[in-house]
């Protein structure tokens, strides 16, 4: 789970990304997630859980950033919605 979901590179285009969409994607060659909301602002995080390092999976019913390894959950914004994960994901730089 940790190697494995570093080498993934994700198809998904952050163009592609519809208002109110999420999906792994990526940014500058490297494995990100990011969220479209209501408005359209595009926000991008790093898909690393600051827990242990396993990398999280977007759940669409809310909105948020989950490990499978430990249940932390993330706002799409980065944010830790639940623990064990105490600081939050990093942004990453797409522009």
């Amino acid at each position: 789970m940790l190697v494995k979901g570093k080498m993934e590179r994700p198809s998904t285009q952050t163009q592609s990304l519809g208002n109110d969409e999420g999906a792994t994607v990526t940014v500058n060659g490297k494995r990100a997630g990011a969220y479209r909301d209501e408005n359209g602002e595009l926000h991008i995080v790093d898909t690393t859980c600051t827990h242990m390092g396993c990398e999280l999976e977007w759940n669409n019913g809310e909105r948020t950033w989950d490990c499978p390894c430990h249940g932390s959950r993330f706002s799409y914004k980065g944010d830790v919605v639940e623990g064990p994960a105490e600081l939050p994901l990093k942004k990453v730089d797409f522009e």
